[in-house]
């Protein structure tokens, strides 16, 4: 066999091996791994969902970035305080829930997962989502509610053809802030509690 074309298989069996991404019909057919179940798999490649729900986990522990296809991953549920900037490894993330947390900032890290479709990040404490939400481009669906948010960034403008509803219910906002956000998103389903006269 030619040099060349020896070189050109191996590369081909070796793309084969890494992770890629899944269409959203097959994501919901596969099967959801605890981390328990996930290691003992002998195809990590083949762990598509992870859930590590009502662990009490203060940290996410670090035997599950052996798993390079996760593109679901729930964190629902446990102690965390701080956003695992550690999960952008996960390349192809396209759904993720870090809800009922205890999670304060959103780093521009989430920036990075640029395939995400869905976000679950409901009662948690977030303060505020960075500018580089705008990476998002495949965005649909954004949970926020019960967290203590005062604005949204201009920039989440630029997802006005994708993000199809945000849920931002129980959360302190002006009147005039809704509006904003309206205008941001004017073909977006929003859905808010009633705005306070709260100065934000």
């Amino acid at each position: 066999m030619h040099k060349s074309s020896a070189t050109f298989i191996l590369l081909l069996l070796s793309f084969s091996c890494f992770a890629q991404l899944i269409d959203c019909a097959a994501l919901d057919t596969t099967k959801t791994y605890t981390l328990e179940q996930a290691l003992r798999q002998k195809d990590h490649l083949g762990v598509y969902k992870l859930s590590l729900n009502k662990l009490k986990l203060t940290e996410l522990p670090p035997e599950i970035y052996q798993f390079k296809n996760v593109q679901h991953l729930i964190i629902s549920k446990n102690k965390l305080k701080e956003f695992p900037k550690e999960i952008t490894q996960f390349k192809y993330l396209q759904i993720l829930d870090i809800s009922s947390n205890r999670i304060e900032i959103v780093p521009k890290e989430l920036g990075e997962l640029i395939y995400l479709k869905e976000f679950y990040a409901n009662q948690n404490k977030i303060v505020s989502i960075p500018p580089e939400i705008k990476n998002l481009k495949q965005l649909t669906y954004l949970d926020l509610w019960g967290n203590d948010i005062g604005v949204l960034p201009h920039e989440i403008s630029e997802l006005k053809n994708s993000l199809k509803e945000i849920d931002m219910r129980v959360i302190l906002m002006s009147a005039k802030e809704h509006k904003k956000i309206k205008e941001l998103l004017p073909d977006t389903k929003i859905r808010f509690s009633k705005s306070c006269d709260c100065g934000f």
